[in-house]
């Protein structure tokens, strides 16, 4: 079931939708209040989780209800964030235990979440801006470095990173992919 979902069938989608509807419904009404808001959340939250489909190993079957509950969990926050809530709104409120969660899973979700937002940023620049920000951001290659490859001097690549790094501030998708993989605790260059 897990691999044809992935590949995006939607019966397969159905069945997992029945399958793991009671888990999603609880982390959902753990972080949502109010029977209009909490269905409105939960088309969200599906819809969510059948674009990141992607990112489900389907040969671990035994973590996925970890990944849907992390995945869910997010997505209400993000709602809950775009609706100005403060941070004590925020808070669990332990009336629904825990679900386990593979870190090993999470983090491969992180990682994969945190690439397809660098991608679709790169896709947007021109080749020599697009060259820059791999190999300076990315990769995290000094100037000296990636001066040399790309042909340009130092002073053309620190006007290179602060036009990039103004323009991934205002890219909505990318930020909250960082932060969210900063807040996994993971380390990288970008």
């Amino acid at each position: 079931m897990l691999h044809r979902f992935r590949d995006g069938d939607a019966a397969a989608f159905a069945d997992v939708m029945k399958t793991y509807g009671r888990l999603v419904r609880a982390v959902v009404s753990r972080r949502i209040h109010g029977s209009y808001a909490q269905e409105e959340a939960m088309q969200d939250v599906w819809v969510h989780i059948f674009g990141h489909r992607h990112a489900v190993d389907p040969e671990r079957a035994e973590s996925f209800p970890g990944w849907l509950a992390t995945v869910a969990q997010r997505r209400c926050i993000d709602l809950l964030r775009r609706r100005g809530a403060r941070p004590e709104d925020l808070a669990e409120d332990g009336n629904v235990p825990e679900v386990a969660v593979d870190p090993a899973q999470h983090v491969t979700f992180e990682t994969k979440e945190l690439r397809a937002a660098v991608d679709a940023f790169k896709g947007r620049l021109k080749p020599p801006w697009n060259q820059f920000f791999e190999m300076h951001f990315v990769q995290g290659l000094p100037y000296a470095d990636v001066g040399e490859t790309l042909g340009i001097g130092k002073l053309r690549c620190k006007y290179m990173k602060r036009v990039l790094a103004a323009r991934a501030q205002r890219n909505q998708p990318l930020m909250v992919a960082l932060g969210r993989w900063q807040h996994a605790g993971g380390h990288h260059a970008l």
